[in-house]
């Protein structure tokens, strides 16, 4: 690694930390710090300008960054991070709107390496969304295509647990830093998943859940993904954001039908009136990537 390139690695991981900008400002910041970002990564990033305020801000708080320490706590609980530059930083993801600059890691990187199909619904969903999971995943499961999602309640833990059970690859996207185990009944899964699976992050260490973060987490789920399926949501659920910036960015997007009657199918039935592809069994999906 040349100097340039361990320079820009560090501020990249110095911007990264920041906890008062938000991740489109990070990104207008490491284009305005290193140049021709967005062109060295191809990647689309937002175009706008940060505050002198704010870089002022940012020039203080990078200055007092304990780097050092920062790198023995990461090393002490056996994470890693990549920098979007860093070759093992996943390519398809750095085609999404403003990717995360830095990934952090906890777990087996290899499982980054597989197709991937991003599985999301409901917190509170119905057991409807685990016999949709025991009809879809092991198709996709011995066809070695791997299951990402959000390590949340509900389907998300579900689509993570069967996906473990049945021996197959699976990959938790968090909203927090990864000393942090939300939600509190997903700790010993996030726990199992760090040792046999693989847990990532775009949030540093010490970064607590807030609200916010857990739409931004789902642009990362897309964007691994080559497709995202909806199990069960309502209207206006988070599971429809995930599912509308997949088309955004080129995925194929997934819906599977329920009761007319049951509130959890209704967004996936708008989804499906907007053009989504139907699923009702994992062929389904496997059958449009081969086509």
């Amino acid at each position: 690694m040349n100097m340039l390139t361990e320079n820009t690695e560090q501020l990249l991981f110095k911007i990264a930390h920041c906890p008062f900008l938000s991740y489109k400002e990070k990104w207008v910041l490491a284009n305005e710090q290193i140049g021709n970002l967005a062109e060295r990564t191809q990647s689309a990033v937002p175009l706008r300008r940060l505050t002198d305020k704010k870089k002022a801000s940012f020039l203080r708080y990078e200055s007092k960054l304990p780097i050092m320490q920062l790198n023995e706590a990461y090393h002490s609980k056996g994470i890693v991070y990549h920098s979007i530059f860093s070759p093992a930083y996943p390519e398809q993801l750095k085609h999404i709107f403003a990717p995360p600059l830095v990934l952090f890691l906890k777990g087996n990187e290899s499982n980054l390496k597989l197709p991937m199909i991003g599985v999301v619904g409901a917190r509170e969903c119905s057991p409807y969304s685990k016999e949709v999971l025991q009809a879809i995943l092991p198709t996709l499961i011995e066809e070695k295509v791997g299951i990402v999602s959000g390590l949340a309640k509900g389907v998300d833990g579900l689509a993570h647990q069967n996906t473990i059970s049945l021996g197959g690859r699976t990959i938790g996207v968090v909203g927090t830093g990864l000393d942090y185990y939300y939600p509190s009944e997903n700790k010993e899964l996030q726990m199992r998943m760090e040792r046999t699976q693989l847990v990532l992050s775009e949030y540093p260490l010490g970064t607590p859940p807030r609200r916010h973060h857990f739409p931004e987490r789902n642009r990362i789920i897309s964007g691994l993904s080559k497709g995202v399926v909806v199990i069960e949501a309502k209207s206006r659920s988070g599971s429809l954001i995930t599912a509308r910036i997949a088309l955004e960015e080129g995925r194929d997007v997934f819906a599977v039908p329920g009761a007319i009657t049951n509130p959890l199918s209704s967004g996936c039935h708008e989804l499906l009136k907007d053009g989504a592809l139907l699923c009702t069994d994992g062929n389904s999906i496997l059958n449009e990537w081969i086509q």
